[in-house]
């Protein structure tokens, strides 16, 4: 082999091993980023004058009812795409003292389209066919819907047909469901995506990150059933254990 064919060559792998290590890198970083807002992050004091406010005028409940806990989400917030199954997986080891549930952030024309197409599907069931769907068709496939006849095209027949949709979709009781969830995202005073309210008393960001947040939800949790046993604080600030 000649030596500028070998010169070549080498440059070749040079410059393919450095590819390599860039992109390794990268994953590196990566990770090590996604451990940190997962692990390090939550593991943080929880700092009742910044992780959470509370609410001003909170729902009543009585002590005997399950703690609501209420994400408000958009599907197109990509924080709320990453943070749908981690929520999830949260709320399926709840036990049935906490009552989780999803809540539609509607502050544009295409969110009201999509937060009502959420509602829709949860009235007719067909949240499970669905949900991960559209929040992958968006983020993942840059598809758009622009209309309700869009979105009722793109469920048909994944648990509801686009008729049943659309009927749903259009209908006086839907329009009240969305008014409600209107009301009740500016009686919290939800400004941003994802937030959780905790017992209809305090609202929770993302400011930590999203271990974090549930951590805070999850000290919010036990603060509530201090003061429903008649104590003033949980018996363990920040460690509560909700489960």
């Amino acid at each position: 082999m000649s030596d500028k064919k070998s010169k070549k060559n080498s440059k070749v792998l040079m410059a393919r091993n450095s590819i390599i290590g860039f992109i390794t890198t990268i994953a590196i970083l990566i990770f090590g980023f996604g451990s940190y807002v997962s692990s390090s992050l939550s593991e943080q004091d929880i700092d009742d004058s910044a992780d959470y406010r509370e609410v001003d005028s909170p729902k009543q409940r009585r002590a005997s009812d399950p703690i609501e806990v209420v994400e408000f989400f958009s599907y197109t917030c990509i924080h709320c795409k990453t943070f749908d199954p981690i929520i999830e997986e949260w709320a399926a080891e709840q036990g049935e003292g906490v009552a989780f549930s999803r809540a539609p952030a509607m502050w544009s024309p295409i969110q009201t389209l999509l937060g009502r197409t959420y509602l829709t599907l949860a009235d007719q069931d067909a949240l499970a066919n669905n949900h991960g769907r559209i929040f992958r068709a968006i983020h993942d496939g840059r598809r758009q819907f622009l209309t309700p006849e869009m979105m009722a095209e793109y469920v048909d027949g994944r648990g509801i047909s686009a008729e049943d949709f659309l009927r749903t979709f259009n209908s006086p009781a839907m329009r009240r469901a969305t008014s409600d969830v209107e009301r009740d995202a500016r009686r919290f005073q939800v400004s941003g995506t994802p937030s959780m309210v905790v017992g209809g008393q305090y609202v929770v960001g993302m400011q930590g990150g999203q271990g974090h947040a549930l951590r805070v939800v999850e000290h919010l949790i036990e603060k509530i059933r201090a003061a429903d046993r008649g104590e003033e604080e949980p018996a363990e600030i920040g460690t509560a254990d909700a489960r």
